[in-house]
Order: structure tokens, then sequence, then C-alpha cells
């Protein structure tokens, strides 16, 4: 199954620091969603990771006008010496649907000075 949107956890859910990021990708819309085998952990610079593990994530799966667009934009954000986009299956209110997430190894995220979130949803700084 072809991923047909983002799963997103992190700075770029509604009300965070980067949605803006989002809504310039030509965000459609949001609806809830959890990512299972994962754990989130909060680095130093004040946004999270989610890295293999035992846990959920919960986040939301963001569905874009063009993805191929938003793909690139959202690459362009995220992608770098931490994150990876990897396709991923998560679950919806609608059922289980694939999609995008931007994801980090756990050795880089324990170099960079992460560590374990105490929940499932990031809450972290608000844009000023």
């Amino acid at each position: 199954m072809e991923p047909r949107g983002v799963f997103v956890y992190g700075s770029l859910l509604p009300g965070e620091r980067y949605h803006g990021v989002a809504r310039a990708a030509g965000l459609r819309r949001a609806r809830p969603a959890r990512l299972a085998g994962f754990r989130l952990y909060a680095l130093p610079q004040g946004y999270p990771a989610a890295v293999p593990g035992r846990g959920v994530v919960e986040g939301a799966l963001f569905e874009f006008y063009d993805l191929a667009r938003a793909l690139a934009l959202l690459d362009a954000f995220e992608e770098g010496e931490l994150y990876r986009r990897r396709a991923v299956r998560v679950w919806t209110p609608d059922g289980p649907a694939a999609a995008w997430a931007y994801l980090a190894p756990a050795a880089a995220v324990a170099r960079r000075g992460g560590v374990p979130w105490p929940s499932p949803r990031w809450r972290g700084p608000r844009a000023g």
C-alpha cells in the first residue's frame, strides 16, 4: 500500500512551533493517528524524535493537496543528519493507513542528548 499522507508527531502538529511549514506544504486535512513500535525522545533543541522501541507515538496523519510537492518541502525541512523519511503503517479512527514519517535512529538521538519523553504525545515549546 502506497503512503497517501505523512504521520507527524512533533513540531509540525497544530499548535506547535512549525505547523506553518505543514500549511505552506498544502495541508488539506489532519486526523488523529498512532504509530506502534516507536517511542518519543525529547532533544535538547526543543523538538522530539521517534525511535524504534516498545511503545506508541501519538500524532496526526496529514493529507496534502499535492503529496509530491509536500514531500519535497518537508524533506528539505526534516531530512538531514538526524531524520529519514520512511514508510510506516499508522492507526487512525478509520482503521490502518500507510503513511510517510520522519524517524530517527536511537544511536543518533542518544548522541544528541535525547531523553525518553514521558508521554506518547509531544507538547513542546510554543511559537512566540
